[in-house]
Protein backbone atom coordinates (compact mmCIF):
# COMPACT_ATOMS: atom_id res chain seq x y z
CA UNK A 1 0.00 0.00 0.00
CA UNK A 2 1.61 3.84 -0.93
CA UNK A 3 0.66 6.21 1.51
CA UNK A 4 -1.00 8.86 -0.55
CA UNK A 5 0.15 11.55 1.84
CA UNK A 6 3.67 10.67 2.32
CA UNK A 7 4.54 8.31 -1.02
CA UNK A 8 5.95 5.84 1.31
CA UNK A 9 5.27 1.81 0.89
CA UNK A 10 3.31 0.03 3.91
CA UNK A 11 1.81 -3.00 4.29
CA UNK A 12 -2.08 -3.40 3.09
CA UNK A 13 -3.54 -4.49 6.17
CA UNK A 14 -2.32 -1.89 8.40
CA UNK A 15 -4.96 0.81 9.41
CA UNK A 16 -2.08 3.66 9.45
CA UNK A 17 0.82 4.88 7.53
CA UNK A 18 4.07 4.20 9.54
CA UNK A 19 5.82 7.13 8.71
CA UNK A 20 3.02 9.88 8.42
CA UNK A 21 0.33 7.90 10.54
CA UNK A 22 -2.59 8.86 7.53
CA UNK A 23 -5.47 6.41 7.85
CA UNK A 24 -5.34 3.72 5.20
CA UNK A 25 -8.29 4.90 3.11
CA UNK A 26 -8.79 0.70 2.06
CA UNK A 27 -9.51 -0.14 5.68
CA UNK A 28 -12.97 0.55 6.78
CA UNK A 29 -13.81 2.69 9.21
CA UNK A 30 -14.43 0.94 12.64
CA UNK A 31 -17.32 2.44 15.03
CA UNK A 32 -15.55 3.64 18.09
CA UNK A 33 -16.99 1.32 21.29
CA UNK A 34 -18.96 3.27 23.53
CA UNK A 35 -17.55 3.89 26.87
CA UNK A 36 -19.77 1.75 29.77
CA UNK A 37 -21.76 3.89 31.40
CA UNK A 38 -21.72 3.55 35.75
CA UNK A 39 -25.12 3.07 36.85
CA UNK A 40 -25.87 6.53 38.66
CA UNK A 41 -29.02 7.40 40.39
CA UNK A 42 -29.68 9.00 37.29
CA UNK A 43 -31.13 6.44 36.02
CA UNK A 44 -32.89 4.63 38.14
CA UNK A 45 -36.60 3.44 37.78
CA UNK A 46 -39.17 5.20 39.76
CA UNK A 47 -42.47 4.14 40.08
CA UNK A 48 -45.03 5.17 37.72
CA UNK A 49 -47.77 7.42 38.91
CA UNK A 50 -51.25 7.31 38.14
CA UNK A 51 -52.90 10.31 36.43
CA UNK A 52 -56.57 10.41 36.84
CA UNK A 53 -58.92 10.76 33.67
CA UNK A 54 -60.40 13.68 34.49
CA UNK A 55 -56.77 15.75 34.52
CA UNK A 56 -55.46 13.91 31.38
CA UNK A 57 -55.30 16.44 28.45
CA UNK A 58 -54.73 15.75 24.86
CA UNK A 59 -53.11 19.25 23.27
CA UNK A 60 -52.37 18.10 19.80
CA UNK A 61 -53.19 15.17 17.37
CA UNK A 62 -49.92 13.68 18.47
CA UNK A 63 -51.14 13.06 21.76
CA UNK A 64 -54.28 11.69 21.17
CA UNK A 65 -55.37 9.08 22.87
CA UNK A 66 -56.98 6.12 21.35
CA UNK A 67 -60.10 5.61 23.23
CA UNK A 68 -61.18 9.00 22.81
CA UNK A 69 -60.04 8.93 18.85
CA UNK A 70 -62.29 10.75 16.14
CA UNK A 71 -63.31 6.94 15.18
CA UNK A 72 -64.04 5.57 18.56
CA UNK A 73 -67.88 6.85 19.78
CA UNK A 74 -68.97 7.19 23.16
CA UNK A 75 -72.06 5.32 23.87
CA UNK A 76 -73.23 8.57 25.75
CA UNK A 77 -72.11 10.97 23.27
CA UNK A 78 -76.48 12.50 22.83
CA UNK A 79 -76.72 11.11 19.36
CA UNK A 80 -79.78 9.45 17.92
CA UNK A 81 -80.22 5.87 18.12
CA UNK A 82 -82.35 3.59 15.50
CA UNK A 83 -85.25 3.09 17.09
CA UNK A 84 -86.67 0.53 15.27
CA UNK A 85 -86.46 -2.58 18.51
CA UNK A 86 -88.20 0.40 20.98
CA UNK A 87 -90.57 0.88 18.64
CA UNK A 88 -91.59 -2.56 18.15
CA UNK A 89 -92.03 -2.93 21.61
CA UNK A 90 -93.90 0.06 22.17
CA UNK A 91 -97.22 -1.88 19.66
CA UNK A 92 -96.44 -5.40 20.65
CA UNK A 93 -95.80 -5.08 24.84
CA UNK A 94 -96.59 -1.21 25.20
CA UNK A 95 -99.45 -2.17 27.79
CA UNK A 96 -96.57 -3.31 29.49
CA UNK A 97 -94.47 -1.07 29.67
CA UNK A 98 -91.73 -2.94 28.00
CA UNK A 99 -90.43 0.61 26.35
CA UNK A 100 -90.15 2.25 28.71
CA UNK A 101 -87.96 0.00 31.12
CA UNK A 102 -85.79 0.02 28.08
CA UNK A 103 -85.78 3.79 27.58
CA UNK A 104 -84.93 4.15 31.31
CA UNK A 105 -88.63 5.36 32.28
CA UNK A 106 -88.65 2.61 34.93
CA UNK A 107 -91.55 4.82 37.01
CA UNK A 108 -93.58 5.05 34.05
CA UNK A 109 -92.95 1.43 32.96
CA UNK A 110 -94.28 0.25 36.34
CA UNK A 111 -97.22 2.39 35.61
CA UNK A 112 -98.14 1.20 32.57
CA UNK A 113 -97.60 -2.55 33.65
CA UNK A 114 -99.73 -1.91 37.02
CA UNK A 115 -102.60 -0.03 35.39
CA UNK A 116 -102.53 -0.91 31.87
CA UNK A 117 -104.77 -3.73 30.01
CA UNK A 118 -102.42 -6.42 30.36
CA UNK A 119 -102.47 -6.27 34.55
CA UNK A 120 -106.69 -5.81 34.40
CA UNK A 121 -107.12 -8.96 31.63
CA UNK A 122 -104.15 -11.43 33.68
CA UNK A 123 -106.17 -10.76 37.18
CA UNK A 124 -109.89 -10.89 35.83
CA UNK A 125 -108.50 -14.09 33.73
CA UNK A 126 -107.14 -16.03 37.04
CA UNK A 127 -109.27 -14.52 39.67
CA UNK A 128 -112.66 -15.54 37.57
CA UNK A 129 -112.25 -19.71 37.59
CA UNK A 130 -112.22 -19.30 41.33
CA UNK A 131 -115.43 -17.27 41.47
CA UNK A 132 -113.56 -14.03 42.57
CA UNK A 133 -114.65 -10.82 40.93
CA UNK A 134 -113.28 -7.37 41.23
CA UNK A 135 -115.42 -4.78 43.59
CA UNK A 136 -117.23 -2.21 41.47
CA UNK A 137 -115.31 0.71 41.84
CA UNK A 138 -112.23 -1.42 41.34
CA UNK A 139 -113.34 -3.07 37.72
CA UNK A 140 -114.34 0.74 36.79
CA UNK A 141 -111.00 2.57 37.39
CA UNK A 142 -108.80 -0.61 36.00
CA UNK A 143 -110.80 -0.15 32.72
CA UNK A 144 -110.34 3.73 32.74
CA UNK A 145 -106.95 3.05 33.17
CA UNK A 146 -106.66 0.77 30.81
CA UNK A 147 -107.91 2.84 28.37
CA UNK A 148 -105.88 5.97 29.61
CA UNK A 149 -102.36 3.29 29.13
CA UNK A 150 -103.50 2.58 25.98
CA UNK A 151 -103.69 6.14 24.35
CA UNK A 152 -99.98 6.60 26.19
CA UNK A 153 -98.57 3.99 24.68
CA UNK A 154 -100.21 5.35 21.24
CA UNK A 155 -98.42 8.83 21.93
CA UNK A 156 -95.08 7.26 22.81
CA UNK A 157 -95.02 4.72 19.04
CA UNK A 158 -96.07 8.37 17.46
CA UNK A 159 -93.17 10.14 19.10
CA UNK A 160 -90.78 7.25 18.56
CA UNK A 161 -92.14 7.21 14.81
CA UNK A 162 -90.91 11.28 14.30
CA UNK A 163 -87.72 11.00 16.25
CA UNK A 164 -88.73 12.59 19.45
CA UNK A 165 -88.44 9.87 22.10
CA UNK A 166 -86.12 10.79 24.28
CA UNK A 167 -83.89 7.91 26.34
CA UNK A 168 -83.63 9.19 30.13
CA UNK A 169 -80.40 7.60 31.19
CA UNK A 170 -78.61 7.84 28.29
CA UNK A 171 -79.83 11.29 26.91
CA UNK A 172 -80.48 10.73 23.03
CA UNK A 173 -83.24 10.19 20.63
CA UNK A 174 -84.39 7.26 19.02
CA UNK A 175 -84.76 7.79 14.92
CA UNK A 176 -88.30 7.11 13.41
CA UNK A 177 -89.16 6.08 10.06
CA UNK A 178 -92.23 6.93 7.40
CA UNK A 179 -93.01 3.23 7.19
CA UNK A 180 -93.35 3.69 12.00
CA UNK A 181 -95.82 6.23 11.31
CA UNK A 182 -98.00 4.15 8.79
CA UNK A 183 -97.82 1.46 11.82
CA UNK A 184 -98.45 4.18 14.40
CA UNK A 185 -101.87 5.07 12.28
CA UNK A 186 -103.13 1.51 12.01
CA UNK A 187 -102.62 0.93 15.52
CA UNK A 188 -104.37 3.62 16.62
CA UNK A 189 -107.16 2.75 14.93
CA UNK A 190 -107.47 -0.48 16.16
CA UNK A 191 -107.07 0.51 19.40
CA UNK A 192 -109.89 3.12 18.93
CA UNK A 193 -111.82 0.55 17.03
CA UNK A 194 -111.73 -2.08 19.81
CA UNK A 195 -112.25 0.31 23.05
CA UNK A 196 -115.26 1.39 21.18
CA UNK A 197 -116.73 -2.19 20.88
CA UNK A 198 -115.75 -3.14 24.81
CA UNK A 199 -117.37 0.13 25.90
CA UNK A 200 -120.64 -0.61 23.91
CA UNK A 201 -120.80 -3.90 25.60
CA UNK A 202 -120.28 -2.79 28.54
CA UNK A 203 -122.74 -0.09 28.34
CA UNK A 204 -125.35 -2.74 26.96
CA UNK A 205 -124.83 -5.51 30.08
CA UNK A 206 -125.97 -1.82 32.30
CA UNK A 207 -121.80 -0.51 31.96
CA UNK A 208 -120.01 -2.16 34.47
CA UNK A 209 -122.89 -4.08 36.18
CA UNK A 210 -121.14 -6.72 37.79
CA UNK A 211 -123.68 -9.64 37.61
CA UNK A 212 -123.98 -9.17 33.89
CA UNK A 213 -120.08 -9.10 33.82
CA UNK A 214 -119.80 -12.60 35.83
CA UNK A 215 -122.56 -13.96 34.05
CA UNK A 216 -120.58 -13.18 30.72
CA UNK A 217 -117.52 -14.83 32.20
CA UNK A 218 -119.25 -17.71 33.06
CA UNK A 219 -120.86 -18.20 29.58
CA UNK A 220 -117.07 -17.77 28.52
CA UNK A 221 -116.41 -20.53 30.89
CA UNK A 222 -119.06 -22.81 29.55
CA UNK A 223 -117.57 -22.74 26.39
CA UNK A 224 -114.05 -23.76 26.82
CA UNK A 225 -115.23 -27.01 28.16
CA UNK A 226 -115.21 -29.73 25.68
CA UNK A 227 -118.55 -30.13 24.08
CA UNK A 228 -117.63 -33.86 22.57
CA UNK A 229 -116.07 -34.37 26.27
CA UNK A 230 -119.45 -33.80 27.98
CA UNK A 231 -121.43 -36.02 25.11
CA UNK A 232 -118.66 -38.70 25.72
CA UNK A 233 -120.11 -38.80 29.36
CA UNK A 234 -123.24 -39.01 28.71
CA UNK A 235 -122.75 -41.82 26.31
CA UNK A 236 -120.53 -43.42 29.02
CA UNK A 237 -123.63 -43.40 31.64
CA UNK A 238 -126.01 -44.63 28.83
CA UNK A 239 -123.25 -47.73 28.46
CA UNK A 240 -123.23 -48.45 31.94
CA UNK A 241 -126.90 -48.54 32.37
CA UNK A 242 -127.28 -50.59 29.73
CA UNK A 243 -124.77 -53.05 31.12
CA UNK A 244 -125.84 -52.88 34.74
CA UNK A 245 -129.78 -54.38 33.16
CA UNK A 246 -127.91 -57.05 30.84
CA UNK A 247 -126.16 -58.60 33.72
CA UNK A 248 -129.19 -58.02 35.82
CA UNK A 249 -131.06 -60.39 33.11
CA UNK A 250 -128.80 -62.90 33.36
CA UNK A 251 -127.54 -63.42 36.84
CA UNK A 252 -130.52 -61.47 38.77
CA UNK A 253 -128.52 -59.75 40.60
CA UNK A 254 -126.08 -56.13 40.25
CA UNK A 255 -123.22 -55.95 39.68
CA UNK A 256 -119.95 -54.01 40.32
CA UNK A 257 -118.14 -52.20 36.95
CA UNK A 258 -115.72 -55.65 36.03
CA UNK A 259 -118.76 -58.12 36.67
CA UNK A 260 -120.71 -56.20 34.22
CA UNK A 261 -118.10 -55.64 31.67
CA UNK A 262 -118.16 -52.08 32.04
CA UNK A 263 -114.62 -49.76 31.61
CA UNK A 264 -114.58 -46.46 31.22
CA UNK A 265 -112.72 -45.09 28.13
CA UNK A 266 -113.35 -41.94 27.53
CA UNK A 267 -110.10 -40.30 29.32
CA UNK A 268 -112.04 -37.25 30.00
CA UNK A 269 -109.80 -33.98 31.55
CA UNK A 270 -113.04 -32.72 33.24
CA UNK A 271 -114.96 -36.20 34.59
CA UNK A 272 -114.38 -38.55 37.04
CA UNK A 273 -116.02 -41.79 37.60
CA UNK A 274 -116.53 -43.55 40.73
CA UNK A 275 -118.07 -47.29 40.57
CA UNK A 276 -120.67 -47.14 43.70
CA UNK A 277 -121.89 -50.74 43.15
CA UNK A 278 -125.29 -50.23 42.91
CA UNK A 279 -124.74 -47.31 40.56
CA UNK A 280 -122.32 -44.80 39.01
CA UNK A 281 -120.99 -41.81 40.28
CA UNK A 282 -119.71 -38.63 37.86
CA UNK A 283 -117.56 -35.79 39.53
CA UNK A 284 -116.64 -32.62 37.62
CA UNK A 285 -113.28 -32.06 38.33
CA UNK A 286 -112.53 -29.01 36.73
CA UNK A 287 -114.13 -25.63 37.42
CA UNK A 288 -114.89 -23.75 34.16
CA UNK A 289 -118.84 -23.10 34.05
CA UNK A 290 -119.94 -25.37 36.61
CA UNK A 291 -118.90 -25.44 40.34
CA UNK A 292 -116.26 -28.01 41.10
CA UNK A 293 -116.50 -31.70 42.62
CA UNK A 294 -120.26 -31.02 41.39
CA UNK A 295 -121.41 -34.89 41.34
CA UNK A 296 -124.14 -36.66 39.51
CA UNK A 297 -125.54 -39.92 40.72
CA UNK A 298 -127.40 -42.57 38.74
CA UNK A 299 -128.33 -45.27 41.25
CA UNK A 300 -130.39 -48.30 40.86
CA UNK A 301 -132.61 -50.69 42.87
CA UNK A 302 -134.35 -54.00 42.85
CA UNK A 303 -138.03 -53.76 42.90
CA UNK A 304 -140.45 -56.54 41.94
CA UNK A 305 -138.12 -58.09 40.28
CA UNK A 306 -137.01 -55.31 38.20
CA UNK A 307 -134.28 -52.12 38.48
CA UNK A 308 -135.78 -48.93 39.56
CA UNK A 309 -133.09 -46.12 38.60
CA UNK A 310 -132.70 -42.73 41.01
CA UNK A 311 -130.60 -39.56 39.82
CA UNK A 312 -129.37 -37.10 41.93
CA UNK A 313 -128.09 -34.04 40.15
CA UNK A 314 -126.52 -30.51 41.21
CA UNK A 315 -128.83 -27.70 41.35
CA UNK A 316 -126.77 -25.58 39.80
CA UNK A 317 -128.12 -23.68 36.92
CA UNK A 318 -124.51 -23.70 35.59
CA UNK A 319 -124.34 -26.78 35.62
CA UNK A 320 -127.86 -27.37 33.84
CA UNK A 321 -126.59 -25.21 31.39
CA UNK A 322 -123.53 -26.65 30.83
CA UNK A 323 -124.23 -30.25 30.74
CA UNK A 324 -127.74 -30.36 29.91
CA UNK A 325 -127.19 -34.70 28.78
CA UNK A 326 -126.33 -35.40 32.44
CA UNK A 327 -129.60 -34.33 33.49
CA UNK A 328 -131.85 -36.72 30.82
CA UNK A 329 -131.75 -40.50 31.93
CA UNK A 330 -133.52 -42.76 29.89
CA UNK A 331 -133.11 -46.28 30.68
CA UNK A 332 -134.83 -49.49 29.71
CA UNK A 333 -136.34 -49.81 32.74
CA UNK A 334 -138.38 -47.53 35.19
CA UNK A 335 -136.58 -44.21 35.87
CA UNK A 336 -137.52 -42.03 38.95
CA UNK A 337 -135.97 -38.57 39.30
CA UNK A 338 -134.61 -37.41 42.72
CA UNK A 339 -133.78 -34.54 43.13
Amino acid sequence: MICPKCGRKYEDDMPRCLWCDAPNPKMKKQPEPKPALEPTKEFELEPVQKIPADSRTFTGPDDECPEFSETAESEDDGKPRKGTLIFWMSIILGEAGVHCFMSGRTLRGWLYLIFGGVAFGFWVGALSPFEIYFPVAVHFIMYFTSIAVTVLTCIDAWKIAHGKYTNTKKGFNYTGAKWMTVITILSIVFSAAYTSISFVGHAKSGFLNIESYNKDLREKSIKKTSKSDSESIAAVIETYILKQEQFFKSENKLGRFKEIGFADTTASMYFQIQDLGAGIGVTYKSMFGCSRNSTWLYTTSIQDGKLTWYTSAPQDENCKEAFPKLYILTPNSECVNQE
